[in-house]
C-alpha cells in the first residue's frame, strides 16, 4: 500500500498513535500500527467510521479485534484492487479469443469466396481491359487474404500466450492463499473460506467449528534448536494436523505458531473429538534433528475449540476459539477447551 505522507506528517502520525495503542491490550505490532495510522490518518472512511465507534464506546481493542479491522479495510481494499486488475485481464483475454476465432472463421470464408470467384470469372467471355483489371482486384484480394491469414496465425499466438498468463494469475491466486512454509492455507484463505461458508449456510445444520491450535513452548525450540529447526517443527505440526482431517476441512496456519481448522457442518462434540485426536497425534509424535537419531522431546499443542452460533460474526467465533485456547494454556498446557 503507498502512503503520501511526508517524513514530518508520519512523524506526527506516530507520536500520535503511540499512546492511544498503549491504552488498550493488543500487542504493538506492525499491524495494530497500521490500522492506528490508516485511522488517524483519515484516508479511508470505512476504517474510521468503525475506530470512531470503538473510540467513543471505549471497546478495548483486543488482538482480534485489530486484525478484523486490518482484513475488513486494509487488507481486503488491497485485494480487491488487485481482483479486480485480475478481472480485467481476464476479460482482455477473453475477447481477443473470441476475436482471432471470429477472424479466423472469416478468413477461410473469403479466401474460398475468393477461389468461387476467380474460377467463375475465368470461365467468362470479357473485353481484355477488363479482365486485366479484374485479375489485378483478384491479385490484391488473395494479397489482403493472406495478410488476413498471418494476422490470423498472430492472434492465435497472443491467444495462447494469454491463456498461459490466465493459468498463471489463476495459480498466482491460489498461492496468494497459502503459506509458503507449511504448505497448508495462510490466514488470508482462512478468512475468505470462512466468509463463504457463513454466507452460504443453511440453516438448520450444524456448525460449522473452528479449532485454534498453538504450540506450547515454542520459543524455547527457537532459543534452543535455532529458528531453522523452529521451521522444521512447523512443516511437522502442520502435516500432522492435515493427517487428521478430511474432506473438507481446511487446515491454516493462522500466525506465527498457530494453527486453525474449519470444520463445515461439524457440531461442538465433533470439533472436539477431532480436537483431541490432534493433541494426542501430536503428543505422541517425535521429531528428529536432521540426518540425525537424536528426538527432541515431546511437543505439545494447546487447543480451543468453538462452533458457530445462528446470527454471531466470524470475528466472535474466533474469540471464543481464542479464550478456550488461553485456557488451556493457563490450566497447564496439552488439552483442550471449548469456547462457551
Amino acid at each position: 500500500m503507498h502512503y503520501p505522507d511526508s517524513k514530518d506528517r508520519s512523524a506526527e502520525l506516530l507520536r500520535q498513535a503511540i499512546p492511544m495503542m498503549a491504552q488498550h491490550p493488543a500487542p504493538l505490532h506492525p499491524i495494530t500500527y497500521a490500522v492506528w495510522y490508516d485511522y488517524l490518518a483519515g484516508r479511508n472512511p470505512g476504517l474510521k467510521a468503525e475506530m470512531d465507534q470503538v473510540v467513543a464506546r471505549q471497546v478495548p481493542m483486543s488482538d482480534t479485534l485489530v486484525y478484523t479491522l486490518y482484513r475488513r479495510h486494509i487488507l481486503e481494499s488491497a485485494a480487491e484492487t488487485a481482483q479486480k486488475v485480475s478481472d480485467g485481464l481476464r476479460a482482455v483475454i477473453d475477447e481477443v479469443g473470441t476475436t482471432a476465432t471470429l477472424t479466423g472463421e472469416r478468413v477461410s470464408e473469403f479466401t474460398a469466396s475468393l477461389q468461387e470467384k476467380s474460377g467463375r470469372m475465368a470461365s467468362l467471355g470479357m473485353p481484355a481491359d477488363l479482365g486485366i483489371e479484374l485479375d489485378a482486384l483478384l491479385t490484391d484480394s488473395r494479397d489482403t487474404g493472406a495478410s488476413l491469414a498471418t494476422l490470423m496465425q498472430r492472434l492465435q499466438a497472443s491467444t495462447a500466450e494469454l491463456a498461459k498468463l490466465r493459468v498463471e494469475l489463476d495459480q498466482a491466486k491460489v498461492e496468494a492463499t497459502l503459506d509458503s512454509l507449511t504448505g497448508v492455507s495462510n490466514r488470508r484463505g482462512f478468512d475468505e473460506a470462512m466468509a463463504a461458508l457463513l454466507r452460504e449456510h443453511p440453516g438448520g445444520e450444524a456448525g460449522p467449528s473452528v479449532v485454534l491450535i498453538d504450540l506450547d513452548h515454542f520459543k524455547q525450540i527457537n532459543d534452543k534448536y535455532g529458528h531453522v529447526f523452529g521451521d522444521t517443527v512447523l512443516k511437522s505440526i502442520a502435516m500432522a494436523i492435515r493427517s487428521c482431517v478430511k474432506g473438507r476441512d481446511l487446515v491454516a496456519r493462522y500466525g506465527g505458531e498457530e494453527f486453525v481448522v474449519l470444520l463445515p457442518a461439524t457440531s461442538l462434540s465433533g470439533a472436539m473429538a477431532l480436537a483431541e485426536q490432534i493433541r494426542t497425534t501430536i503428543s505422541g509424535a517425535r521429531i528428529r534433528r536432521g540426518n540425525s537419531s537424536e528426538s527432541i522431546g515431546a511437543i505439545t499443542v494447546s487447543l480451543g475449540v468453538s462452533s458457530w452460533k445462528p446470527g454471531e460474526p466470524m470475528e466472535t467465533l474466533i474469540d471464543r476459539a481464542d479464550k478456550a485456547l488461553y485456557r488451556s494454556k493457563s490450566e497447564g498446557r496439552n488439552r483442550v477447551s471449548a469456547g462457551e
